[in-house]
């Protein structure tokens, strides 16, 4: 009985012990949010990291755009993945003036991410656990890492993947194979092909294009003097003209004036160029 006893004390003195040592190194498994307060209200975000371009995003009538480097209808998915670091756990809470930045990656930062006035700092991760060293307010925390990424990669993965912005009606398409416009009377569609036109109806071919988003959006050169095989129309009277391209598999519509790629299967492709479902194969005999 008395073994016993000695037993369960040294395993309360143990957990006492690993407690105090865990408070002592700040690290606290539960973790307050990063930042205090709902990130809903956010409408400036700005991104600045090494060697690449900054990013400037601002909410306009609850819309989410890109400032710079382009001015651009933005991606609200993206966007909520960056807004999301405000709920971000804090596994680890240290004092700055306690630690070395420079040795985390903080002094330099290698991203800077403002959410209005408020200033978030990136470093490197922790070798042991794979955390993300921040720097918020005078503090260091350890941080999932999980917005990196995004953080350090391309301006253009903020780009709306829809090739119709939500807040853009369409007044007119035309294409190689048909045309599509919007009169009094609705949704009208004409073929230019002999004998082969469309045979998706004039009001969900308009969703179609309405709906199309493109599965990766990325820069190319622009190319003002190409010849145009695909025009919007939009009802402010503002237009878009693209081009058709292919290679190595990869189906684009590419922008001539923003020189921006977007990027679908050859299935989509089908369906938005010509206004038909595409063939469909016959399963392989076995």
């Amino acid at each position: 009985m008395r073994r016993r006893w000695w037993l369960n004390a040294g395993l309360l003195m143990l957990v006492a012990v690993l407690a105090a040592f865990a408070w002592w190194a700040g690290f606290d498994p539960a973790g307050k949010t990063l930042l205090e307060g709902d990130a809903g209200g956010v409408s400036s975000v700005v991104i600045q990291r090494r060697d690449r371009e900054n990013v400037r995003l601002r909410r306009e009538d609850g819309n989410w755009w890109l400032e710079a480097p382009h001015r651009l209808p933005a991606s609200d998915f993206h966007v909520e993945q960056l807004l999301k670091v405000a709920a971000d756990r804090s596994l680890g809470n240290y004092d700055a003036g306690e630690m070395e930045p420079e040795r985390l990656g903080l002094d330099p930062p290698r991203a800077r991410l403002q959410l209005d006035h408020t200033e978030v700092l990136f470093g490197d991760s922790d070798a042991v656990d794979g955390l993300r060293y921040v720097s918020v307010g005078g503090r260091i925390h350890l941080v999932q890492n999980r917005v990196m990424p995004l953080l350090e990669g391309p301006w253009w993965n903020f780009i709306d993947r829809r090739i119709v912005p939500p807040h853009r009606r369409l007044q007119a398409v035309e294409t190689e194979h048909y045309r599509l416009w919007l009169d009094p009377g609705g949704w009208s569609l004409a073929g230019t092909d002999a004998g082969n036109g469309p045979a998706i109806g004039a009001d969900d071919m308009a969703e179609v294009w309405h709906q199309a988003a493109a599965m990766v959006v990325r820069e190319v050169r622009r190319e003002p003097d190409r010849e145009q095989t695909l025009r919007f129309t939009f009802e402010n009277g503002e237009e878009r003209r693209f081009r058709h391209a292919s290679e190595d598999g990869e189906y684009r519509l590419v922008d001539l004036d923003r020189g921006l790629a977007y990027v679908f299967d050859a299935a989509s492709m089908t369906v938005l160029l010509e206004g038909r479902e595409p063939p469909t194969q016959d399963p392989p005999i076995e």
